[in-house]
């Protein structure tokens, strides 16, 4: 693997170098041509190096944190809005379950006086159907008896009459004396 050096102190090379890392971490080793070279970093670059990636490092750690506190507070705040919300939405459902069971209880009164109004109706119109039955009743049950009374006259009228010819008919004449 190549590998760029910038600030180390190079002895004995050229302008040109290739780095390749073997072996374990912490160690390197670097062949140029055919001599072996020993890389020493610069210790004032290295520590501001050091300090640089600490100072990025706790900006870049401080900025995670406040950015998740701040995720956090954008949770807190949906979290309250939704419960907010909720309330709101369950206080429209319990004041429209008001609204329906006003409504019901309306129309169920409504439709109670309907009923009475249509069961006085029928009584009456049953109670004067059953008067016009009673009177036509009584009118035809007069009629009747005047019609048996009038047939009874005219059966003992006629039974009266046959029973005169009968009579004539079985009894001689009577004779003027």
């Amino acid at each position: 693997m190549a590998t760029l050096i910038s600030g180390a102190v190079l002895s004995g090379l050229g302008s040109t170098v290739s780095i390749r890392r073997r072996g374990s971490v912490g160690r390197i080793d670097m062949r140029v041509g055919w001599k072996n070279v020993i890389i020493s970093p610069q210790r004032k670059k290295s520590e501001k190096v050091s300090e640089y990636v600490k100072e990025k490092g706790s900006e870049v750690g401080h900025m995670t944190a406040q950015e998740g506190q701040e995720v956090l507070d954008h949770i807190q705040r949906a979290k309250h809005y939704l419960m907010e919300k909720a309330g709101v939405a369950m206080d429209m459902v319990t004041e429209n379950a008001h609204i329906a069971s006003d409504f019901v209880a309306e129309k169920a009164k409504v439709v109670e006086e309907e009923a009475v109004s249509i069961t006085e109706k029928a009584k009456d119109f049953i109670v004067e159907k059953t008067g016009e039955a009673k009177d036509f009743i009584v009118e035809k049950a007069g009629e009747a008896k005047e019609l048996a009374t009038d047939m009874s006259k005219k059966t003992a009228i006629y039974v009266g009459e046959k029973a005169a010819e009968a009579k004539e008919a079985i009894l001689p004449p009577e004779t003027e004396e």
